[in-house]
């Protein structure tokens, strides 16, 4: 049995659009009106596909999290690359929108999209050697210090100069080797 052609017009929005539309969005400026005007259609139609605001929201964080997820396992000698990839990714895709890495910070719709990502991040820092509660301690430590610095960097606040430009990796080798020394100092090589 093959589908029949579908009757109408094609839609002229869809999820990924949506998404494409809201992301580039400072998030304290974003409106379901602003979103549909910027993509050509009515309010009502946005509202047939995202039922407000919040999910519009909660859609650019689920996305979000997808995109800044490595692609690998992270392991005994991978942990500090998965971790060091996360962050880089985390500083792209959310670095260009003003607003956005405040509100992840902040905790509004951190939750959406954001289980895997935590997950993974766990799995790396036991596999460094964190007990299970240790883990997500530093975990919550290392994640809101790559926040702190693309909400100050992305918010144009950032202290560095063209003079003295301030170093993200030189940010990221401090957290790690600050994770690693304290993870050493939790739980001793034996």
């Amino acid at each position: 049995m093959t589908d029949s052609p579908r009757r109408g017009r094609p839609p002229r929005i869809d999820r990924a659009r949506i998404v494409a539309v809201a992301a580039a969005t400072d998030p304290a400026t974003l409106t379901m009106a602003g979103v549909a005007a910027e993509l050509g259609v009515s309010t009502s139609a946005l509202y047939r596909w995202v039922a407000d605001r919040d999910a519009l929201l909660d859609l650019v964080a689920a996305d979000v999290a997808t995109r800044v997820l490595p692609g690998f396992t992270p392991g005994p000698d991978s942990w500090r690359a998965w971790l060091t990839d996360w962050a880089h990714r985390l500083r792209r895709e959310v670095g260009g929108v003003p607003g956005y890495a405040h509100r992840l910070l902040t905790g509004e719709h951190r939750d959406a999209g954001h289980a895997p990502v935590e997950t993974a991040a766990l799995a790396a820092l036991t596999a460094a050697g964190a007990d299970p509660a240790s883990a997500r301690q530093y975990w919550y430590s290392f994640s809101s210090a790559v926040l702190g610095w693309v909400t100050l960097e992305s918010g144009a606040r950032f202290p560095g100069t063209a003079a003295e430009p301030m170093s993200f990796d030189v940010h990221l080798g401090v957290l790690l080797g600050g994770l690693e020394a304290a993870i050493r100092e939790a739980h001793p090589p034996s």
